[in-house]
This record gives C-alpha cells, sequence and structure tokens, in this order.
C-alpha cells in the first residue's frame, strides 16, 4: 500500500486524479460558515459530492475517517470562496491489471 499524502490547496481545485483512501479534511476558513464541498471525481460537474464540511466560525476544522472513505474517482474540493483553504490527506490506491482483478 502507498504512503499517505498531504495536498493543500485554496479556492476550488483537484487534490488527486487517481482511486485513492481519503482519511482528513481540513478546513481553514476566511469567515463564519465557509464549507469546502468534497467530490468523488475530478471535478464538480462529473463528480459525486461525499460531504459539505462546514466551519460554523472561523476556526480550523479537522475532519477523520479513520481507514479512510473509497474515493473511486479522485478527489476534488469546490470550495465556498477562493480564500478558504482545505487540505486533503489521502493513500492512492495501486490498480491491479485487469487479469489479476478478473482473477486469472
Amino acid at each position: 500500500m502507498s504512503k499517505q499524502r498531504w495536498v493543500r490547496g485554496k479556492g476550488d481545485f483537484l487534490a488527486f486524479s487517481g482511486p485513492c483512501l481519503l482519511t482528513h479534511v481540513i478546513v481553514y476558513p476566511d469567515a463564519a460558515d465557509d464549507y469546502a464541498d468534497v467530490y468523488d471525481g475530478r471535478d464538480a460537474t462529473v463528480g459525486s459530492k461525499l460531504a459539505r464540511f462546514r466551519c460554523a466560525d472561523k476556526g480550523t476544522r479537522q475532519f477523520d475517517f479513520g481507514d479512510g472513505i473509497l474515493m473511486d474517482g479522485g478527489i476534488y474540493v469546490a470550495a465556498f470562496d477562493s480564500a478558504v483553504e482545505t487540505t486533503i490527506a489521502f493513500i492512492p490506491v495501486e490498480s491491479q491489471p485487469a487479469s489479476l482483478a478478473a482473477g486469472e
């Protein structure tokens, strides 16, 4: 298994483009009620929204997911505005050759 990686971005960004396990989301709001939407996919139009991570005040919020949530299409973040910063922690999932996946 691959090692955990951390990616921090501002506003909307693609955190990772392949299958992975999402382990943490950390939101650094610019103002109260800021949020970051996290999608399983490469953008907000074709990806499935996992959740909205909202901050009730200006404090940093961390959300932990234990062993991780499988994100087949990658991880895309759509923030409330360009001032919201988000850190994504994930473990890339190495794909198997088709013959191994089929049990051959």
